[in-house]
């Protein structure tokens, strides 16, 4: 049992919200999880190297001290007459004296990061003044360093390209930008989903502290998630999952039609669904396929031998072997 799974059964699904909460509460030393630092400093690392500043976080990430930080979920800022807010805010701080020798936490870096689940909760100028709100919020603290952090499903949407150039690296100084996605290739290590991979391969390894078993557990599933959902589609067949109802889940495609992502799913019983990844709700499957197969040019035949219309068990199983085969699936390029 897969327990984000069965949360997102029905009309009460994991959203964007529960995916930064996850993934906040791992990032966070002070929480219960017992992991304290341990995932923070190879995300801050893979922040580091995507922004192209490698060093950027040298002084906390390097050190044997624990990092000191808190994070905030759904951080609002003002913008003239905008108010913005960002999933999941970072801040990262250093131990000093201050001038009457009382020692006090000191701001060195925010981390903005903004989750992108959904194409089309895209705003092309969102990212860009979520960053100026912060940097007014600083107002005139030149010593806190500002990372706006875009975290995206695998691909390159034209539509995510837009909002994350929109964010021009002049208006920088000493801040910077980075795109990580949640999941990626195998070969590629900067992602979410491999972060959480070693950290388990670590613990396998010894290298650090023991896991408890049930945030291991825990780990894995959210793993099997974010690879699962539209979080992590990369379009291609993925593994099975529960369905109490059909059978488990046998083959999952993802399509991008328009500005709606939807989700093929055939289960053990051969019923073939159609999921809306934007209203989460599955949608009457021979319409989607057909319109699949045109816009997709899939050459598909939607009438059978007797010359009648494919039923959607055939039709929703020939139009997902089409998309793996032509590499039309997953986000649009």
């Amino acid at each position: 049992m897969n327990i984000f799974t069965v949360l997102s059964q029905g009309k009460g699904r994991l959203n964007e919200e529960n995916l930064s909460a996850m993934l906040g509460y791992l990032l966070t030393p002070s929480q219960t999880h017992g992991l304290g630092d341990t995932f923070l400093r190879p995300f801050l690392l893979a922040v580091a190297e995507a922004c192209g500043d490698a060093e950027r976080f040298e002084q906390v990430a390097r050190t044997n001290k624990t990092i000191r930080a808190e994070m905030l979920l759904e951080a609002p800022y003002q913008i003239g007459k905008q108010r913005r807010v960002v999933d999941i805010e970072l801040r990262i701080f250093s131990r000093s004296l201050n001038a009457t020798s009382d020692e006090e936490d000191v701001e060195l870096h925010r981390i903005a990061i903004e989750n992108k689940v959904k194409l089309q909760a895209v705003d092309s100028t969102q990212f860009k003044e979520e960053f100026l709100g912060i940097i007014q919020d600083l107002e005139e603290d030149e010593k806190v360093t500002v990372t706006m952090v875009f975290l995206t499903p695998p691909g390159d949407s034209g539509r995510f390209v837009e909002e994350y150039q929109a964010l021009d690296s002049q208006l920088f100084a000493s801040h910077r930008k980075a795109w990580l996605r949640w999941a990626g290739p195998e070969n590629n290590q900067q992602h979410i989903v491999a972060l959480l991979r070693h950290l388990l391969y670590q613990e396998a390894q010894a290298e650090i502290s023991p896991i408890a078993d049930y945030l291991r557990h825990t780990i894995k599933a959210f793993i099997r998630h974010i690879k699962e959902s539209p979080a992590g589609a990369m379009g291609r067949a993925s593994d099975a999952q529960e369905s109490p109802e059909l059978g488990d889940i046998v083959q999952i495609v993802t399509v991008q039609l328009g500005d709606i992502l939807y989700q093929i799913e055939q289960y053990e019983s051969s019923t073939v669904r159609v999921l809306n990844t934007a209203t989460r709700q599955y949608e009457v499957a021979k319409p989607v396929l057909r319109r699949a197969n045109d816009e997709k040019v899939l050459g598909i035949n939607i009438l059978g031998a007797n010359g009648k219309p494919k039923n959607t068990r055939t039709l929703g199983r020939e139009v997902m072997r089409a998309l793996l085969a032509q590499n039309k699936v997953g986000i649009a390029q």
